[in-house]
């Protein structure tokens, strides 16, 4: 991890030094980051044909809609986390394979806007001399969703890129839904293995990216 001064990048809660200011930050963080996520990508398959008459059913803006329990976990132990998976119907897609795709990065495209927008304020904050905590966790969670999006893990992004070589037919299996619906929580459990014992195989490849695209958006 790199300090920018405020805070370590990339930002991840230290449970032996829990500080009230930053962990409210986090908190607030995730909730921006999974909200503009998961809308996004209801955004995108509304805009590709999986449009709901009830409207509601996605767009309520409402945090604590959008929370996934696994989700939260994997933000509490590693930085990065999930929204709740907004309900797609991939039969409404002329595209079906490519619109999902499309529909999941959405998800993380979004993520990287608001962490473009918050590193422009940082940025010119930062040409009259002023540091802030408050943007900087927002800047830092929202990048880390992003890079950690590319993992191929459900939900994550990254899994929507491998299971499209998948027969359609393999995909719709009962056995494919029960382990898609189990592997974010043994994703989460290694995580937390991984932590515990102090191994650096985030370091190699997911912390060097949220640090370098950190210094690069907030100059």
């Amino acid at each position: 991890m790199v300090s920018n001064h405020l805070i370590e990048i990339p930002f991840v809660l230290d449970f032996s030094n829990l500080q009230f200011d930053t962990t409210v930050i986090f908190m607030v963080s995730i909730l921006l980051a999974i909200t503009v996520n998961a809308e996004a990508q209801a955004f995108m398959a509304t805009v590709l044909g999986d449009a709901r008459t009830n409207a509601k059913d996605r767009f309520h803006f409402n945090p604590l809609f959008h929370m996934d329990f696994s989700g939260i976990l994997c933000f509490a132990i590693a930085g990065f986390g999930w929204p709740k998976q907004p309900e797609i119907e991939t039969d409404n897609f002329k595209r079906p394979g490519l619109s999902l795709i499309l529909v999941k990065f959405a998800g993380p495209a979004a993520n990287l806007m608001l962490a473009s927008i918050t590193g422009s304020i940082l940025w010119i904050m930062g040409r009259w001399g002023l540091e802030d905590q408050v943007f900087s966790i927002v800047l830092a969670v929202n990048l880390m969703v992003f890079v950690a999006s590319f993992i191929p893990i459900p939900p994550l992004a990254g899994a929507t890129l491998v299971s499209f070589f998948f027969p359609r037919k393999l995909k719709r299996s009962p056995h494919a839904n029960r382990l898609a619906k189990s592997l974010p929580y043994l994703f989460v459990a290694a995580l937390l293995v991984i932590r515990e014992n102090e191994w650096n195989l985030l370091n190699s490849w997911l912390y060097p990216a949220v640090t370098a695209m950190f210094d690069f958006i907030s100059g």
